[in-house]
This record gives structure tokens, C-alpha cells and sequence, in this order.
């Protein structure tokens, strides 16, 4: 189905920084896999729209490793327009501000949506002390209100005995809030570039295989925890976890398209009504089994 495959390990960091904790680009291009790491997110950014120009000869998977999407009611409660996922991202992106040198808005981004929520420090939590507010703290709610903490997907894989993080939290170890709200601004960013080219699955495709025809780039949620066994037999040619997790990550995509059953990835079984708020708002994560 593909020609090539990108898994990027986004980072929040707040200063530009390499090795850990930092960003991972690995490609595979169907002979390879090679790795780059970046330091900055406007760096790494300017890197895969380079990737998306020069791919206009083949069909490219990128895979991300922060969450696409936020629980259903988000966009309602935000007040945002009729398209729940693009009108949320695209308010986002127009309220952060990420600079050359790493330097964010997040913190403050995320009290003015909680704001906007719910006026109070929730849904989203999760600060240092010098950034807690009257809408954000450091610790956790005791309510997301009628949000809820998990989508549906995480719902999905914590059945499963799994232990994603919520889209909330933005800080502390394995928290994935920081890295959506400055890697959702990079997605629809890389989207509008070309709308006719690129997708977000599943909320321009539909909860189904994309039809890839040359030139397609196909932007999709990861989840690398859950390739742990070959992240550990990667980590013999890695120098870091997130390098060994990237490359294992695209190890894995090239090798399920190789097999044929990519496909089957794309779509997974569940209600008509998972399939609205998924498609509509949440999103998943490839390969978490309907």
C-alpha cells in the first residue's frame, strides 16, 4: 500500500535539544531505515514538509506519536464549528506560539482552553508551580466534566491492560498533553500544505484503508509502547529508547505492508456511534484492534 514509512517521536521541550527527550525521525524507504535526530520542532518540521514535496512519486505513511485528537464534546464546549476535529486543530494552532529556539506557549494555551471549557483548571492539568493559574494546576482534577479522561481508544487499550496517558496531562513522566498541543499545529500545518495530497487519518479518510494512489501522504496516530518487544531488539543498533522505538516502529509498518494486512490496520470493527466520535473528533490509534 506504501512506499515509504516516517515515524516521528515529537518532543515539548522548551530549549532545543538532541539524544533523549528529544525528536526522532526515522524513514524507511523500502531498502532502509535511516534515523535523524532533531533539536528544534520548527527544524523537524521544515524536514518532513521536505519529505512530503519530494514524496510526490510515492505513497508515504507518516506515523506520530501524539495523540490526534481530544474526547467528544471537546469542540462543543470549545465552541468551535461544525468539523469537531479541524475546527479544534486549527484553533490550536492559531493560539500557539512555538519559536525557532523551542520557546512555547503551552501552558498558557492550555488555561485559556480550559477557560473557554469549563472556566476552571480542567480538563487539562499538569504544570510547573510557577504556571498554575486559576485554570490550570499541577495536579489532576477530580473532574474532567463531560469530557471524560480517556477516548475512546485509550478506553480500548487500558481494557487491554495497557496504560496510555490522557490527551489532559501535559506534564510528568510518559505524559503525552504538551506534545499534542505543539505537534497538532505541525499536522494541520503539513495538511493544508497540500489538502489534496495529504490526509489525517481517520478524520479526512474515514475509518478505513486510505486509497493511496502515488503522491498520497498519509499522516496517522502511533502509539510505540505498544512495539516494545521490537523497540528492545532495535535498541542494539539505537543509542537511545527513542531511537530504537522509531526504528522499530517503522520496522513494524513496513513489515504489516509487506504482508498484506496494512490494510486491515485502517479498520478496525466497532459501532456506528465509536465510528462517529472517532472519525468526527477522537481519532485512534493505528493498530489498537476494534
Amino acid at each position: 500500500m506504501f512506499d515509504e514509512f516516517v515515524v516521528v517521536d515529537w518532543s515539548a521541550n522548551s530549549t532545543p535539544k538532541r539524544g533523549r527527550d528529544s525528536i526522532w525521525i526515522a524513514l524507511f524507504d523500502g531498502h532502509r531505515t535511516t534515523v535523524e535526530n532533531h533539536s528544534t520542532r520548527a527544524e523537524a518540521e521544515r524536514r518532513l514538509g521536505d519529505i512530503v514535496d519530494r514524496s510526490r512519486d510515492r505513497r508515504t505513511l507518516i506515523g506520530v506519536d501524539f495523540s490526534l485528537g481530544y474526547p467528544t464534546g471537546t469542540a462543543s464546549a470549545l465552541g468551535v464549528g461544525a468539523d469537531p476535529w479541524c475546527s479544534t486543530s486549527s484553533m490550536i494552532t492559531e493560539m500557539v506560539v512555538d519559536d525557532e529556539r523551542n520557546a512555547n506557549n503551552r501552558f498558557e494555551v492550555a488555561a485559556a482552553l480550559n477557560e473557554r471549557m469549563t472556566g476552571e483548571a480542567a480538563p487539562f492539568w499538569g504544570c510547573p508551580p510557577a504556571r498554575v493559574s486559576s485554570t490550570l494546576r499541577s495536579t489532576k482534577p477530580p473532574s474532567f466534566g463531560p469530557f471524560g479522561e480517556w477516548r475512546l481508544v485509550e478506553q480500548r487499550l487500558r481494557r487491554g491492560g495497557l496504560r496510555p496517558f490522557s490527551s489532559w496531562q501535559l506534564l510528568g513522566a510518559g505524559a503525552v498533553g504538551s506534545q499534542t498541543l505543539l505537534g497538532l499545529p505541525m499536522v494541520h500545518r503539513t495538511l493544508r500544505r497540500e489538502p489534496g495530497r495529504v490526509h489525517v487519518w481517520p478524520f479526512t479518510t474515514g475509518l478505513r484503508a486510505p486509497e493511496a494512489d502515488v503522491g498520497t501522504v498519509v499522516i496517522a496516530e502511533l502509539w510505540p509502547s505498544m512495539m516494545s518487544p521490537m523497540a528492545a531488539e532495535a535498541t542494539n543498533a539505537a543509542r537511545v529508547r527513542d531511537e530504537a522505538q522509531v526504528r522499530a516502529a517503522a520496522a513494524w509498518l513496513a513489515s504489516v505492508d509487506a504482508d498484506g494486512t496494512i490494510g486491515e490496520l485502517f479498520a478496525p470493527d466497532m459501532t456506528a456511534a465509536e465510528r462517529a466520535a472517532v472519525e468526527r473528533e477522537e481519532g485512534w490509534v493505528l493498530g489498537v484492534a476494534g
